[in-house]
């Protein structure tokens, strides 16, 4: 915990508190939170009912950033710092030699259009290429 006045001192809330903000409210206070140097990963609870399909994580990153969180930080919060949170950065998360070859391949640029990550090409999975389109795979 950090002492009252300081950055994150001003993004402190309490459960209550959150469950009645809405979501703009959330993304603001996400922002703030980046601001004061909190590491934030995203998650999604993704295929737990119908109401959170599988997918949604590229919602969850694109409304960190419409919160005001850079787009280059709100992508880390879905790859290498989510690898770390989860104990794996040092093989997944990055793209670096000798790390896992786990890629999606997106219809765009997300660090201009965080959209993009909902218009997969292709993954690249433990080296395997798989596509939605024989036609879009590496040569």
């Amino acid at each position: 915990m950090s002492a009252p006045g300081t950055d994150v001192a001003r993004c402190q809330f309490t459960l209550d508190e959150l469950r009645g903000f809405g979501l703009g409210q959330r993304q603001q206070h996400a922002a703030r939170m980046h601001r004061a140097g909190v590491r934030l990963v995203s998650g999604a609870d993704s295929g737990i009912n119908s109401g959170k399909p599988h997918g949604v994580l590229p919602a969850a990153v694109a409304q960190l950033a419409e919160g005001g969180v850079p787009a280059d930080a709100a992508l880390a919060t879905a790859t290498s710092l989510a690898a770390d949170a989860c104990g794996l950065a040092d093989r997944k998360g990055r793209v670096r030699r000798g790390f896992d070859a786990d890629l999606l391949l997106v219809g765009g640029d997300p660090f201009t259009d965080l959209a993009a990550l909902s218009r997969p090409v292709g993954v690249l999975a433990a080296g395997l290429w798989t596509s939605t389109d024989p036609r879009s795979a590496p040569e």
